[in-house]
C-alpha cells in the first residue's frame, strides 16, 4: 500500500516535469557504440556464420556495454546499492564473454562444447542482472520500511534525491522475473546446444517480461530519457522477443544453419534500435543541459 501511495505521488509530482537524464554523455555514447557493434556484428554474421569480423564485433559491442555500466557505477551505488551495482556489472562482463570462444575461434561453433559456453555464459549473466534487481527490490522495501510514506523522498524526476528508487515495485519484480527465466532458459539450451524448444520458449517469455516491465514505469522512463527513446527501446526488445519466437518454433535448427539468419537479423535490427535510443537520450540531455 506504501508503495502505491509513493508511485502516486511521484507520478503527481512528475507531470510536466522537464529534467536532464541523470548520466554523463560519455557513459551513453559508450554504450550505444557498444549496441551498434553488437548490432553490425549480426548483421556481419548473416551471409557468413562464421566470420571471425562478425563474432570479433559481437564480443567488442557487449564488452563496451559492460564498460558504459561499470562507468555509471559511481552515480547508481547511492540509489540501488553496492550490491546491486556489482551483480549487474557483473553479469554484463560474464554476459559479454559468452561469444569471445566464436571470436577467437569460429569454428567453435561447430562443437557442442562451444555453443554450450556460449549460452551458459548468456545465461549466467542474465541471471545476476535479475538477482541485481532481486537486490534492489529488496533495497526499495528496506527504504519504505524504514519511514511511512508521508515521509519517504518522493521528487520529481532529476531531483537531487540520489538515494530514492522510483520503480514500482511491480516493474522491479516482473523485469528480474523476466531476466531469471530468460537466463534459465539459456542454461537449458547450454545443456542441450543441439536445441530445446523449452530453452526458447522460456527465452520468449523472459524477453517479454523485461519489456512489459519497461512498460509498467513507462511515464517514469518517459519524463527522464524522452518518450522516443523508451519506445524505441520497448520497440528493440520485442524485436528480440520475435527473434527467439523464430527459434522455438524450430528449435532442433542448428547454429550454422540458414534459419539462424532470421535470429542474426532480429538481433541485428534490435541492437541498433537500443544504440538509437541512447543517442537519443544522449541529444536530449545536450539540449536540456544548454
Amino acid at each position: 500500500m506504501s508503495d502505491q501511495k509513493t508511485s502516486s505521488a511521484a507520478s503527481s509530482s512528475e507531470a510536466g516535469q522537464v529534467t536532464s537524464p541523470q548520466i554523463r554523455p560519455v557513459v551513453l555514447y559508450v554504450a550505444a557504440l557498444g549496441f551498434a557493434l553488437w548490432g553490425l556484428g549480426w548483421f556481419v554474421l548473416i551471409p557468413n556464420h562464421q566470420s571471425q569480423l562478425g563474432w570479433a564485433l559481437e564480443f567488442l559491442g557487449p564488452l563496451l556495454i559492460a564498460i558504459a555500466i561499470i562507468m555509471y557505477e559511481e552515480s547508481l551505488t547511492p540509489r540501488i546499492g553496492l550490491l546491486a551495482v556489482v551483480l549487474a556489472s557483473g553479469g554484463a562482463l560474464i554476459a559479454a564473454f559468452s561469444t569471445s570462444i566464436f571470436a577467437v575461434s569460429p569454428a567453435n561453433l561447430e562443437k557442442p562444447a562451444g555453443v554450450a559456453f556460449g549460452y551458459a555464459a548468456y545465461g549466467v549473466g542474465l541471471i545476476l542482472g535479475a538477482l541485481s534487481l532481486g537486490a534492489v527490490l529488496v533495497r526499495k522495501e528496506q527504504h519504505l520500511s524504514s519511514t511511512d510514506s508521508s515521509s519517504y523522498p518522493v521528487c520529481p524526476v532529476g531531483c537531487p534525491c540520489g538515494t530514492v528508487i522510483h520503480s514500482s515495485f511491480a516493474s522491479i519484480a516482473l523485469g528480474a522475473a523476466g531476466l531469471l527465466t530468460w537466463g534459465i532458459g539459456f542454461l537449458d539450451l547450454a545443456a542441450q546446444p543441439s536445441g530445446s524448444e523449452i530453452g526458447w520458449d522460456l527465452s520468449v517469455v523472459g524477453s517479454l517480461f523485461v519489456t512489459i516491465a519497461l512498460f509498467l514505469h513507462f511515464e517514469h522512463l518517459s519524463a527522464r530519457f524522452g518518450r522516443a527513446a523508451i519506445v524505441t527501446g520497448m520497440l528493440s526488445a520485442a524485436i528480440w522477443s520475435f527473434g527467439y519466437l523464430l527459434e522455438a518454433i524450430n528449435p532442433n535448427a542448428g547454429v550454422l544453419s540458414s534459419w539462424y539468419t532470421d535470429l542474426f537479423l532480429c538481433y541485428g535490427i534490435g541492437h541498433l534500435l537500443t544504440a538509437a535510443s541512447l543517442l537519443l537520450v544522449a541529444r536530449r540531455k545536450a539540449a536540456l543541459d544548454k
